[in-house]
């Protein structure tokens, strides 16, 4: 079955290859990961132990069985891929898709969300993680990320990533802890060697109960970056950082000033990078102020640059490159002819320049991509597209063209909307250890 798949997806490959020199829809050489006879999604980078980039996505055959598939790239090219084996309760989507990290020792960890609704809470559900320690050969049972394993409670939009000491650290939105608000707790935990996670920690106490955190790590700094309930409707995105590797964690700051007000699910969260000074943060929101955008805020949590990407763009994700530029990647919506269009976009941030390519043409059907910076300049991006996952490689020279953007918000403008909204904020620091119990 495996020689199957992979001897399908190299001939389509080949195909592919072929029908590149005649097809403009992809304007770099891509390459099909995912088996063309199922339905593929929920694409994701991460890297291993050695830094070198593996990939993840989701597939659902026929009979709806759900697949879970990992790849390490050997020598700059895609493994095998490695089967991981999620529930079938599990649940498959692009705000909280299953997600895996890789420990300085090498060790898997495979972390997903799954559905068990009951008649009080049509939403509840766990978020499970298992553990590999011989690279995906065999896998740990399942277990809890959360330290409350009580049912009938909604716990998702899970985040993961490599700590400073080799462990992983985790994010995710928990339980309300007030039924009659929509909001929901922001909590974090990280893993302790082969007894996995514990340490959990509450981050704030009342975000937007329908987007995906974001989590990342630089030296002992944590940043985890959410979309937050600021007051009322008004869901704009936040940041609270560990200055010791996810014992303590600062008050939530806002600082997007989107004023975004929607008594609703936007489902659609940010993406986060450390760098070695600032907190690099990017996101979408629909307010009259639409678009995607980007921010950097220094070591008090204060905006130093802030720029619209892109009105028309969506699903925005970010990466760091070795010579610290920044690089983005979403999707642009394009309507034309009375029919909508959706392109994979790739920004390159340096300084306050921004330079643009193209993945795909502007009559493409692509959404929720993933960038990852690779050694030597080079940056891969995957998608999804007509239910397939795809990828290309390219080099940060490749991203060359000037943007029509250039609304760069002033600073001071906005550090002083950032002051106002935290007067009378609702968000307390949250040093001690969560209880578990709600």
């Amino acid at each position: 079955m495996r020689q199957l798949f992979i001897l399908s997806i190299t001939v389509l490959i080949l195909l592919l290859s072929c029908n590149n020199k005649s097809d403009q829809k992809r304007l770099f050489d891509t390459v099909l990961i995912s088996n063309p006879k199922q339905k593929a999604s929920c694409v994701r980078f991460a890297s291993d132990e050695n830094n070198n980039p593996v990939i993840s996505w989701c597939e659902t055959d026929q009979a709806e069985r759900k697949f879970f598939y990992l790849c390490f790239f050997e020598n700059g090219r895609l493994g095998m891929p490695v089967s991981i084996p999620i529930e079938q309760n599990a649940a498959i989507h692009e705000e909280g898709m299953p997600k895996v990290a890789i420990k300085s020792d090498g060790t898997i960890i495979a972390v997903y969300e799954t559905v068990s609704p009951t008649p009080e809470n049509g939403w509840a559900g766990f978020i499970h993680y298992i553990q590999s320690f011989d690279k995906g050969k065999n896998w740990t049972k399942p277990l809890c990320i959360h330290a409350d394993t009580s049912g009938g409670k909604s716990r998702s939009f899970a985040d993961i990533t490599r700590l400073s000491n080799g462990e992983i650290g985790a994010s995710w939105l928990d339980v309300s802890l007030d039924s009659k608000k929509n909001g929901r707790t922001v909590k974090f935990a990280k893993t302790n060697g082969r007894s996995g996670f514990g340490n959990e920690r509450l981050v704030d106490s009342f975000a937007c109960e329908c987007c995906r955190t974001a989590i990342s790590s630089n030296n002992e700094k944590i940043s985890i970056v959410f979309r937050d309930i600021v007051s009322d409707s008004l869901r704009d995105i936040s940041v609270s950082t560990s200055l010791d590797n996810g014992d303590t964690f600062s008050k939530a700051d806002s600082f997007s000033n989107d004023d975004w007000i929607v008594n609703g699910c936007p489902h659609n969260g940010p993406s986060v990078v450390n760098d070695k000074e600032n907190v690099c943060a990017a996101w979408f929101t629909g307010s009259k102020k639409k678009g995607v955008y980007y921010c950097e805020l220094n070591h008090n949590r204060e905006v130093v640059f802030k720029k619209l990407i892109n009105p028309n763009g969506k699903n925005i994700q970010l990466c760091l490159a070795p010579d610290g530029s920044k690089v983005l990647a979403y999707n642009e919506i394009r309507l034309e002819a009375g029919s909508f269009y959706s392109m994979i976009v790739v920004n390159k941030i340096e300084g306050e320049k921004v330079l643009e390519a193209n993945i795909t043409s502007p009559d493409a059907h692509a959404g929720y991509p993933v960038v990852y910076a690779m050694k030597k300049g080079n940056i891969a991006v995957a998608w999804t597209e007509a239910d397939k996952v795809f990828y290309c490689l390219l080099n940060t020279d490749d991203i060359s063209n000037t943007t029509q953007q250039s609304a760069v918000i002033p600073v001071a403008f906005e550090n002083k909307l950032q002051h106002a909204k935290l007067d009378g904020d609702k968000h307390t620091i949250c040093q001690e250890k969560s209880s578990g119990t709600h």
